[in-house]
């Protein structure tokens, strides 16, 4: 534990936590930030030990590299405030060194310090040991850019663009760098347009972790979008063996790389993984994304006027307790309640029960009666029952919107109902597969969702009706902004249309014709300055319309394969506006009209507007009326409120609880959302769905 309590904020030895420090030496920075990952509370403590024009450069355990503007090293014990010092580093090498990585606890022999550096487009080690006197260089060939980095076992393994190089840190005392390479794992999924990789140790394993996200133009992450785990099986050749959990483990990912730890011990929920993003400039987003239910949990931090990093530090190690040990979540025990009233029934078994009429004769008032009454699958059971029944009483799914995810693994999904706070899970067979390869949900148009198997497979699926259309292969693996499609695929009208865009200048589409055995692949020339928005077109009027990031509008016209950019609407955003980036910004139809959302990533402020076909100028709306907006970047809907506590209400895909029965809303009317959105937890493959069962 620490030395000195007051230096250091409440539980600190007891938990994991974030420590920000800044990037340059020698920074005027008097103060340590501590960052709580249980609350997200953020305090700040001064530590004499760590003087402020020092930063840390790596981390091991407790233990922290400390380098000054004077190149004075040191490692430094964050819980005993022990300080080791190490030889400066020689000036011509200061300037030109890059990564950094400390290998183990120097009370271990085989303590090292490695800095990767490059020196007149020459590349070299530079390491050192606690006791020497000086630090050593040796050069080596061209590694590459590493992204990340794990000290395990003597080794140094380092992720690069193509591979992982394995150095051999012993070989470095013998003056001749031994260096191997190792495949990384194959990308099943492009889940989004970034990435990020970290290696990570846990119980004496290598897992090789790669998140996925979303990132606009100016490299500001607006999701995370899917998770790859890997574990490495020496016995196997070096093999990687994808895994779908951690089990009692979570995984903590900084700049340094990823540790793991008992989620237990930790206070942290298990089979988790924790992750620190960078929102653009100076702002970082702080995210949990769960497992077990495939779902995420985003923060974001406030913004600071220096650059920082961020690192975690683990709580000190001490062995479980019996008592401590949590029941699996597997074990579920027999009520004994309905046990006994299963048993009551078992007593009458001998008893013929009969209906004192024929199916068709009873009222069909109480059967309606009955039908409302009952979850939304029993109720499509019951109009199965007699013919009658299904051509007299109400189609349950006519009014209904789902939020349809999948919270562990193909062919599984959970439809979940926002206006009665129910959900019941669907299996369908066509997206089971016996290989890794993930599915994705893209889109949703009358009943039926566009999906993504793998990195390169489009499919359509009516999930109510288990149909399944299979579309051609792409030519390359998918990376559009958005994608949507005009109909079901039951005629040669439908057609589906994606489009991507890196700048203002030019558009990329594809699209794919009912019939077609390829798919068509184009590239315009804006004639107009068009940002493409992270959202999905929709198909309006015969024509897929795009919303730009600006609020403006690209459309596509299928029956000649043609694109332009509207002069107007004319847009939202000036090109120099600093909300450009940072927006979540959606389009959709309603009754005739197109609709486009703007709102603040921490939801401060939400803009709704309707297009005024008659003056082609979008209107600014206070109030909805008796409409319900559903937002999401895959699909968004507009329709009218079963009663009035629904209406003038927006929704998005984020769920309040652990049993996932309630959503978020923001209510146009208070300009207030419910609850708290900085706590809730997102589906990172979802849908909004309208089913339709013919």
């Amino acid at each position: 534990m620490p030395s000195s309590t007051s230096t250091f904020p409440l539980g600190f030895g007891d938990q994991p936590w974030l420590i920000r420090t800044p990037v340059t030496p020698g920074t005027d920075n008097e103060t340590q930030t501590f960052l709580n990952p249980l609350n997200g509370s953020i305090e700040e403590r001064k530590i004499p030990e760590m003087d402020n024009r020092q930063i840390c450069f790596s981390r091991f355990e407790e233990w922290l590299f400390l380098l000054d503007h004077l190149r004075n090293a040191s490692l430094f014990n964050i819980y005993s405030l022990t300080k080791i010092p190490l030889p400066p580093i020689d000036y011509q090498y200061f300037h030109h060194l890059g990564n950094c990585s400390l290998q183990s606890s120097p009370t271990s022999p085989d303590c090292t310090i490695i800095f990767f550096g490059e020196l007149h487009n020459k590349q070299f080690l530079l390491f050192c040991r606690p006791g020497d006197t000086m630090w050593s260089k040796l050069p080596v060939d061209y590694i590459g850019i590493a992204s990340s980095w794990l000290a395990f076992n003597g080794k140094l393994y380092v992720i690069l663009v193509d591979e992982i190089e394995i150095i051999n840190v012993t070989s470095l005392l013998t003056g001749n760098v031994e260096i191997t390479s190792l495949d990384k794992p194959v990308e099943f999924s492009t889940n989004g347009n970034g990435l990020d990789e970290h290696l990570v140790e846990s119980c004496g394993d290598i897992f090789f972790v790669r998140i996925f996200f979303w990132e606009n133009f100016d490299n500001r992450v607006l999701d995370v979008t899917g998770i790859e785990i890997y574990k490495l099986v020496f016995e196997k050749e070096n093999t990687w063996v994808r895994v779908e959990s951690i089990g009692d483990r979570a995984f903590l990912l900084d700049e340094f790389g990823g540790q793991s730890c008992c989620a237990e011990d930790a206070r942290l929920n298990q089979d988790c993984v924790y992750y620190m993003f960078s929102w653009g400039g100076l702002m970082r987003r702080f995210c949990k994304i769960c497992l077990n239910d495939q779902t995420t949990r985003l923060n974001l931090l406030p913004e600071t006027s220096i650059y920082y990093s961020f690192y975690w530090i683990l709580p000190v190690r001490r062995p479980i307790l019996k008592n401590e040990l949590l029941t699996s979540s597997e074990t579920i025990a027999r009520n004994p309640v309905c046990k006994k009233g299963y048993d009551l029934v078992n007593e009458h078994d001998n008893e013929k029960c009969a209906l004192s009429m024929p199916l068709p004769h009873l009222p069909i008032e109480m059967v309606q009666l009955i039908s409302e009454k009952l979850p939304f699958k029993d109720s499509m059971r019951l109009q199965a029952v007699c013919k009658l029944w299904s051509k007299q009483l109400p189609n349950p799914i006519k009014e209904e919107v789902f939020l349809m995810y999948c919270p562990k693994k193909c062919g599984t999904c959970q439809m979940y109902n926002p206006y009665k706070g129910e959900q019941f899970t669907l299996n369908l067979k066509k997206l089971s597969s016996s290989d890794d390869a993930p599915t994705r949900f893209l889109s949703s148009k009358d009943g039926w969702v566009l999906a993504l198997r793998g990195s390169d497979l489009l499919c359509l699926l009516n999930p109510f009706t288990n149909e399944f259309h299979q579309l051609p292969r792409l030519k390359d693996y998918y990376s559009y902004n958005g994608i949507a499609f005009s109909c079901a695929p039951k005629n040669s009208n439908c057609v589906v249309f994606a489009v991507a865009g890196s700048n203002r200048i030019s558009s990329e589409c594809m699209a794919w014709h009912y019939g077609q055995e390829k798919w068509i692949d184009m590239k315009f020339q804006n004639n107009l300055p068009f940002h493409v928005a992270d959202n999905n077109p929709v198909f309006f009027d015969g024509e897929f319309y795009c919303l730009g990031r600006r609020g403006n509008l690209g459309v596509f016209n299928p029956e000649n394969n043609t694109w332009r950019v509207l002069d107007k609407p004319s847009p939202i955003h000036s090109e120099a506006a600093p909300d450009i980036g940072t927006e979540y910004c959606y389009l959709m139809e309603c009754n005739g009209e197109l609709i486009s959302v703007f709102r603040a990533a921490n939801m401060d402020y939400v803009r709704v507007f309707k297009l005024d076909r008659s003056r082609m100028v979008w209107t600014l709306l206070d109030d909805l009326e008796n409409l319900s907006l559903f937002l999401d970047f895959r699909s968004s809907i507009a329709r009218k409120s079963p009663c009035s506590s629904f209406s003038n209400k927006l929704y998005l895909p984020r769920l309040c609880d652990e049993r996932n029965e309630a959503t978020f809303y923001y209510c146009m009317k208070t300009q207030m959302h419910n609850p708290d959105f900085q706590s809730l937890r997102e589906p990172y493959n979802c849908v909004w769905l309208e089913p339709q069962l013919q």
